[in-house]
């Protein structure tokens, strides 16, 4: 039989780490994510689509001759990141505590499974899968240079316009947020009351402390909704006893699982979190930004 332990109600610590999720994981809606029917169907793996860009045609032959076929670029992703993270406190620990020990720990829980998913996706931006690169200091790293690397995304990459994502360690991030500070943007912004970099030549841009430098100086990566790619599952339970709540990630679709049960034997009180997911590159619209 499971055991719910006062204080340890799952349903209530699962929407308190809602918020924490939800900015967690706010750099992954910069890039493409499929939760469609697909996804919930069974298997090892599944296979997300976007479209190909097509050319445009002349149209003065008429409507007919200048139909074109049109094309979906498919991606398969494995399934194969099972990410989580599992803590208890036997019946002693949580009676000699003057706090609820189970809620205290969620949010440490939740930043280390946020950890493991952006650096699933993270570990994908190299050299090997994406050659072009601009090398800038942290300094001098400014609006003027998403300008640039929009312009080498737009020329060299012929990535779309729409959809383009920045994700920037801190150090950069920060120097962009020092530019909300020149005269052009005088007075106090909400920008910079919170510390947050407005939409720069239609670039959305993330801030993340995961984002290392993956052995190659990199320091932020510019790129297009199709260039990383990620597709998750809601993980069957099967014959789980104990308490379960499935949590989705507002705007983004990723379901990530809370469970709870009480083992009888040790005196145990558990909680779970985790989310099966997958990732792979997709199209090669990126630029990496290295520091040197």
């Amino acid at each position: 039989m499971a055991n719910t332990i006062s204080g340890a109600n799952l349903a209530e610590i699962a929407q308190k780490s809602l918020p924490g999720l939800t900015s967690l994981f706010a750099p992954l809606a910069g890039i493409h994510t499929d939760f469609s029917s697909d996804i919930e169907s069974r298997g090892e793996s599944v296979t997300t689509r976007f479209p190909t860009k097509p050319t445009a045609a002349s149209l003065s032959g008429g409507y007919v001759a200048a139909a074109q076929d049109v094309a979906m670029t498919a991606r398969t992703i494995t399934l194969n990141q099972f990410k989580g993270f599992v803590y208890g406190f036997n019946d002693v620990e949580r009676t000699k505590s003057s706090v609820d020990l189970m809620s205290l720990f969620i949010q440490p829980a939740q930043q280390a499974v946020g950890d493991a998913v952006f650096g699933s996706l993270w570990d994908l931006v190299t050299q090997a899968n994406f050659a072009t690169n601009s090398v800038i200091t942290a300094a001098n790293f400014d609006r003027d240079d998403l300008i640039d690397l929009g312009t080498t995304l737009t020329e060299t990459k012929k990535a779309p316009r729409e959809g383009r994502f920045l994700l920037s360690n801190p150090s950069y991030y920060g120097s962009l947020l020092k530019t909300l500070n020149s005269a052009e943007i005088p007075g106090i912004t909400e920008g910079k009351t919170e510390g947050v970099v407005p939409r720069v030549n239609k670039f959305d841009i993330y801030e993340t402390d995961l984002a290392d430098a993956n052995g190659e100086n990199l320091a932020a990566f510019a790129g297009h909704k199709t260039s990383l790619l990620m597709a998750g599952r809601s993980v069957d339970a099967g014959g789980f006893n104990g308490e379960l709540e499935d949590v989705v990630i507002p705007g983004l679709g990723l379901t990530v699982q809370f469970r709870s049960w009480y083992d009888n034997n040790t005196g145990t009180q558990y909680i779970s979190m985790g989310t099966l997911y997958g990732v792979s590159k997709g199209v090669d619209y990126g630029v990496r930004v290295l520091s040197a």
